[in-house]
């Protein structure tokens, strides 16, 4: 797809990726619409844009969700692409999780997100084209200790790619699944104790067993990525070999399950969080 003039809409837009990939597409002579919660860092965001449209949104809201697809129809006449990008993070223990938690995570990481997607559906089929394009995980592969109701929610949200690029092969909307591995930001994640730092779990540089299966990107980066894959759409993407290879070795049990034990002595002390004894 040619991205110039193209509408491309970005949820989780506030910060990190999201943000990252709004200014690159802004850039790349798109037309930019933002969504997330935290109207202030998109309006932040807009000022340094041509014309990006900026739409508070709670993802987990379902009608939300909706409606920001309309608003930007609205405004644009179209939507081109949607990028799935926005999360909820949340660190638990398995056998401690809250039923709330669960229930937000799938709300904002793949319920908000389908609605969102089968609204955009709706005008794709009309304009003959479009391009959906998820932010996935792939720690749900793994099974990264201490964040349950994440990683079910992302290999949810990997099943339901999976299935709509198998449901709408061949209506000329491609659907594509890009797994970024570790990237470095500045986002929290929750927990019942309050906010705590993500990287003390998956940081390469702070854990030496994740150490070679992933290496630092920036956001910047990913967004470079994600203009390659409008650009020219894919099923899957990795952010790297190396975090493809995890993938792969993800598969292998006993030794993703050596790998997922490591991280969990790793993180025990750094979050502050107990987890099983060895």
């Amino acid at each position: 797809m040619k991205i110039e003039g193209a509408v491309v809409l970005i949820t989780g837009a506030s910060s990190g990726i999201g943000r990252a990939a709004a200014l690159a597409f802004d850039r790349t002579g798109a037309r930019v619409a933002m969504a997330a919660r935290r109207k202030e860092l998109l309006k932040a965001n807009a000022a340094m844009m041509n014309g990006a449209l900026v739409l508070p949104t709670d993802l987990s809201d379902e009608k939300q969700a909706v409606t920001m697809i309309d608003k930007t129809v609205k405004h644009f006449g179209r939507i081109d692409v949607l990028i799935n990008n926005a999360a909820a993070i949340i660190v638990s223990r398995a056998d401690e999780v809250a039923t709330g938690d669960l229930i937000r995570s799938f709300r904002t990481n793949l319920i908000g997100p389908l609605r969102a997607a089968n609204r955009a559906l709706h005008y794709m089929r009309e304009q003959g084209c479009g391009h959906i394009i998820n932010i996935g995980s792939p720690g749900f592969m793994l099974g990264i200790p201490l964040y349950l109701p994440y990683v079910c929610s992302k290999a949810a949200m990997s099943g339901w790619t999976r299935t709509i690029q198998a449901e709408w092969a061949g209506s000329g909307i491609a659907v594509s699944e890009y797994f970024p591995g570790y990237i470095k930001t500045d986002s929290k994640a929750e927990s019942r104790r309050g906010p705590v730092d993500q990287d003390a779990v998956i940081d390469p540089e702070q854990n030496a067993i994740t150490r070679f299966f992933t290496r630092p990107k920036t956001p910047e980066h990913v967004a470079r990525q994600l203009i390659a894959l409008v650009e020219k759409p894919k099923l899957l993407v990795y952010s790297s070999g190396l975090t493809s290879l995890g993938s792969w070795i993800a598969n292998m049990p006993k030794r993703r399950l050596r790998i997922a034990v490591g991280i969990a002595r790793a993180a025990r002390k750094r979050l502050g969080l107990e987890t099983f004894q060895d």
